[in-house]
């Protein structure tokens, strides 16, 4: 039976270590809010769920050594995040360009077919096209295991579904909250308005950062 946990005394920094980089604002945060301020609560947790998911495939790859060959070949990088600076960007217009939330309940209570399965291919894809979360999870994963060589792939497996447990845990209280206040906050059309561009706008920044950063 491999060692799936390691000792106590690394397991509580590692929860909470993760805990408070989950609550650090990034990409799969700001998509998350802006799912959650304009499609509803749904949509955000239905996001939170594909970014959880897209982690922990980068956990995954992270245990079986993938994310280092990726580190170690500048062109795949490269790739790998232009690819993801411009899907930002195609999220970013979706948010400027998408209907009011109102509409679009409209427009489903007419389709008999689910769109949920693809807010989670959304925040999937808005968290795998990030290739800093796979190098972070290279770096971060391997100083809180513990377990002997032949056990250290299925504790790395283990700690990266911890980390993406409490990940999804912190996003469920971010966006009840935000789901709250708007419900609470009945803001004008060009309140909105105003809030789309801002959250378009930090999407279109990050996607810029992403591009422009070497590390």
């Amino acid at each position: 039976m491999p060692q799936l946990l390691p000792d106590l005394s690394l397991l509580i920094p590692f929860i909470l270590a993760g805990i408070a980089l989950n609550l650090t604002p990034g990409v799969d945060m700001a998509y998350v809010l802006a799912k959650t301020t304009h499609q509803g609560k749904k949509a955000g947790l239905l996001a939170a769920l594909g970014i959880s998911l897209g982690s922990m495939v980068h956990a995954t790859a992270s245990a079986l050594g993938i994310s280092a060959l990726l580190a170690t070949s500048e062109t795949a990088f490269l790739t790998l995040k232009i690819a993801g600076a411009i899907y930002l960007f195609y999220i970013a217009y979706k948010i400027l360009t998408s209907k009011p939330r109102h509409e679009e309940e409209a427009i489903e209570t007419k389709s008999s077919k689910p769109k949920s399965w693809k807010i989670v291919l959304e925040g999937a894809a808005t968290n795998l096209l990030n290739p800093k979360i796979g190098l972070f999870m290279l770096a971060f994963l391997p100083q809180f295991i513990d377990a002997a060589p032949q056990d250290a792939v299925w504790q790395t497996l283990a700690l990266g579904l911890l980390f993406n447990i409490n990940g999804y845990i912190v996003f469920v209280i971010l966006i009840t909250l935000t789901s709250l206040a708007a419900t609470k906050v009945k803001a004008s059309k060009r309140v909105k308005t105003l809030l789309r561009w801002i959250t378009a706008t930090i999407l279109g920044g990050m996607a810029i950062r992403i591009t422009f950063t070497n590390s």
